[in-house]
């Protein structure tokens, strides 16, 4: 499912949904729209009167949103939007380290073609030339999921792909919660090419090395943000 699409609650409807999947369009949307934001609890009844659906449906729709990681819940007490904590944020960053860390050593120990290669450089580059910005409609954060998503579909393994969807639902999270804030810091700039180039030269250290400070980057910056935005 497209991430930016369920986000605007324009998800093609064009074929008969169940219940279930109603419920759990809509909620989703909602979480990554910021209208339900981080830490909000999801009470089952309300969250059925906003999909119009029965309460069955909308525990089946929490539990697919907490195993894609967008919720949390807690035993005789209920569920809730995943809250952007500093150590929720450390947490997640760390899998997508794992995962993004997995896919560059794997495309530079199989090595790409020379038309793969063209087509991660001008990826790169186009992604690098545009201005980072949280405002709504940057297109940067497009390019940005382009070309990660990208790099793990070049890998061909689906258990990656479906892990690194539900990291970058978190990540979407992150993003729109940032947007909401009266106050945050100049996105840093964190230019790709010096992962590509060392994919290209095959070198697996080198191009993990990249993943990793990148990846780690992004953490540190979110947590900065989230830790000054706590009373």
């Amino acid at each position: 499912m497209d991430l930016n699409s369920l986000a605007k609650g324009s998800i093609d409807r064009k074929d008969m949904l169940s219940s279930g999947e109603t419920a759990y369009d809509i909620i989703a949307a909602k979480i990554l729209s910021g209208e339900l934001p981080h830490g909000e609890k999801l009470s089952i009844r309300a969250m059925a009167a906003l999909a119009n659906v029965s309460t069955i449906p909308v525990i089946e729709a929490l539990r697919r949103l907490e195993h894609e990681g967008l919720v949390e819940s807690f035993p005789h007490w209920g569920s809730r939007v995943v809250a952007l904590s500093p150590e929720t944020i450390h947490d997640r960053n760390s899998l997508r380290e794992a995962i993004e860390c997995q896919v560059v050593r794997m495309l530079a120990e199989s090595g790409l073609s020379e038309e793969q290669c063209s087509k991660l450089h001008s990826l790169a580059e186009e992604l690098d030339s545009i201005p980072r910005s949280t405002e709504p409609g940057n297109s940067f954060w497009n390019k940005h999921y382009e070309f990660h998503t990208h790099l793990v579909n070049l890998t061909g393994c689906l258990s990656l792909k479906k892990a690194l969807y539900n990291v970058n639902l978190f990540h979407f999270l992150q993003r729109i919660t940032i947007t909401n804030l009266e106050y945050f810091p100049q996105v840093p700039r964190d230019p790709h090419h010096g992962i590509v180039q060392a994919i290209q030269e095959q070198n697996p250290e080198a191009a993990e090395k990249e993943m990793r400070r990148h990846i780690r980057s992004s953490r540190n910056y979110m947590q900065n943000i989230m830790t000054k935005k706590e009373p």
